[in-house]
Formats: structure tokens, C-alpha cells, sequence
């Protein structure tokens, strides 16, 4: 049977089976190295490859409209649907956001007050826990932008940090940039305008990039938090208030046991962006990343992540020759 075939056969297999039989697809037959779902590229390519196209949805099919699966150690394409297609990002935004705050290196335990300039006029846009007039501490800004994904503490982080009007802005398409991200479009801090845009490769970067930063990476694991407020009285002063909020990465604290270690993940949502997820997954010391862009709904995106992560660890093994930190370039799909 010709690859070509082959290939034909799995994508019919997959457009007529229910979702939930899709995880156990296997492509060990497919053994030609220009039909592998491997695409050895290190780093992470910056334009399309003729191997994801080829590969592409010969796994899992999933929601999304965008997704990737990547080797951390070597930026390694596991897997790719539409990898450089452009979206938009949503609170995604959040993870270039808190890269660009941490950068500044802040003093955590500053205190921010909350204006109305830190509040979207749309009601049905501020998903926050702030009012304004509260006082709130930078560290706590950033946990409750990032476990949260509270727009108001986004907006409030970046007001405070910004020198001059616009500063924030620019400085987070310079760090884009500085990690390899050449062309994002991004106007606000916390992922409110539809016109926020990039792709799943884009992600992947954001994402790599953040975990590297300990600030950063342990909020982005943390299944729920407290953050501390100073409201104003009603008369004067203020009066603390211990906040408790829970993590939108639902995969942090839904109970069931999973085959790989969630080292921290971001989701994002827009009507125009659909239901987005990116995902840091470990499993015997190899590092995966998983973007998904557009997924159809709220479970979809967490369902589709992780039918991806128990995919990717099922049909690829490392090279044990090498550290636990060995690329999937050495290994190869069972």
C-alpha cells in the first residue's frame, strides 16, 4: 500500500469516527521518512514545511482550527494542524504581557492602585475581581492576570509599568521579537481586541519563553490563589480583603489523573478567536508544548489539549542513549 494511500485511509478512518475512539489511531506503519510525522527542525521552524502539511490530522482530529506539538528540548514539530495559520490570540495576550512585566524586573510588592482607565467600558469584558479605587501589589497583579486571566489586572500591570504613553505596548512587540516571534500584531495588554493575532509556532515561543521565567512559570501551574486588596472604606482608609480565585486552565485542578505531568498552560477566549489553550506537558523528563487555536468550545480546548499530550506520548519514544532532556529528533513515532 503506497503512502499516499495509506494517508487517505487514515483520513477517512478519522472523518467518520466518533472523537472519542481517535486517541488509539496508531501510524506505525507509516515508515517512509517522507511520510513521518517527525518534521527535524531545530529550532522551531519559521515557515511552513511540506512534512507538517503531509502529516497533517494523521492522529488525532481535534476542534481546533490551529495546533501544534512541540519537542521543547529541540523544537521538534511532533504534530501540526494549520500551525502558521494567523488568529487571534485572546488572553493568550497575557503570556507576552507578563514575559514583558517580568523583564522590567519590578518591585513585586509595589503598590498599584486600580483606576478606570484599567477598566474595559463592556461589562462583558472585564472578568475581574477588581474595582477600582482597590489597591493591589504588583506580584498579585500578575497572579490574578495569569491564574485568572483577570483583563483589569492585565490592563492595571501595564499601566503601572509603562514610563510613557504607548511604552508598554511597543515593548512587548520588542520582546516578541527578542524571542523570535518577528511580526506580532498586538494592541492591547490583556487580549481584549480580536486584533491581537498570531500563530500556534508564535505561542509555542510565548510560552517556552515564560516558562523559563520562575515568576511566570509557577502562577501558570497554580490550580487556584489568594490575592490580597485594599478596598476604600466608605468614609476613608482602606480595609484589607483576601481574595480567593481559581486557575481557567481547568486541566490544573479537574481531578482526573492524566499519563504526563501539566507543568503550566494559558487559555484564551474571544468570539473571534474561539476557545484557545497553551499547554507545558512533561512526561519521564521529556518537555512537550501543545497550542491549540480555535477549538469549538470551552470543554473542546481542554479536550483536545489533552487528547494531543496522551497522543504524542503514546507514538513517540526518545532516544534513552541520550539525557531525559533528548529531542524527539532522535526518537522516532511508534
Amino acid at each position: 500500500m503506497n503512502v499516499v494511500l495509506l494517508a487517505v485511509l487514515f483520513i477517512a478512518v478519522q472523518a467518520s469516527a466518533p472523537h472519542t475512539m481517535l486517541a488509539n489511531i496508531q501510524v506505525a506503519t507509516v515508515t517512509t521518512p517522507e511520510a513521518s510525522i517527525i518534521t527535524a527542525t531545530a529550532p522551531i521552524p519559521t515557515k511552513v514545511g511540506t512534512a507538517i502539511g503531509a502529516v497533517e490530522e494523521l492522529g488525532p482530529v481535534i476542534t481546533a482550527e490551529s495546533a501544534v506539538v512541540i519537542d521543547v528540548a529541540s523544537g521538534t514539530v511532533l504534530w501540526g494542524k494549520r500551525p502558521y495559520a494567523v488568529r487571534s490570540l485572546a488572553s493568550i495576550t497575557k503570556l507576552l504581557t507578563a514575559f514583558t512585566a517580568v523583564r522590567q524586573r519590578p518591585r513585586w510588592d509595589e503598590s498599584v492602585l486600580i483606576e478606570t482607565a484599567d477598566v474595559p467600558a463592556d461589562p462583558t469584558e472585564r472578568h475581574t475581581v477588581l474595582a477600582v479605587g482597590d489597591r493591589v501589589i504588583v506580584g498579585d497583579l500578575l497572579t490574578a492576570a495569569l491564574v485568572r486571566s483577570d483583563n483589569v489586572a492585565a490592563n492595571a500591570l501595564a499601566r503601572h509599568l509603562e514610563a510613557l504613553e504607548g511604552w508598554f505596548l511597543a515593548e512587548m512587540r520588542s520582546t516578541a521579537s527578542s524571542l523570535g516571534v518577528p511580526s506580532p500584531h498586538i494592541v492591547d495588554p490583556a487580549g481584549l481586541s480580536p486584533e491581537n493575532r498570531g500563530t500556534a509556532i508564535d505561542v509555542v515561543r510565548l510560552l517556552a519563553a515564560a516558562m523559563r521565567e520562575d515568576e511566570i512559570a509557577r502562577r501558570l501551574r497554580m490550580p487556584n490563589a489568594t490575592i490580597t486588596v485594599q478596598r476604600p472604606k466608605k468614609t476613608s482608609g482602606f480595609f484589607s480583603v483576601r481574595i480567593p480565585i481559581q486557575a481557567t486552565n481547568l486541566l490544573l485542578g479537574d481531578g482526573i489523573p492524566h499519563a504526563f505531568r501539566i507543568a503550566g498552560g494559558k487559555t484564551g477566549y474571544l468570539d473571534e478567536s474561539g476557545y484557545n489553550l497553551a499547554l507545558a506537558v512533561e512526561r519521564d523528563g521529556h518537555k512537550v508544548v501543545i497550542v491549540v487555536l480555535g477549538s469549538a468550545s470551552h470543554d473542546d480546548r481542554f479536550r483536545d489539549t489533552r487528547l494531543l499530550a496522551d497522543w504524542t506520548f503514546r507514538n513517540y519514544v526518545w532516544d534513552s542513549s541520550t539525557s531525559s532532556s533528548a529531542s524527539a529528533t532522535s526518537g522516532s513515532p511508534r
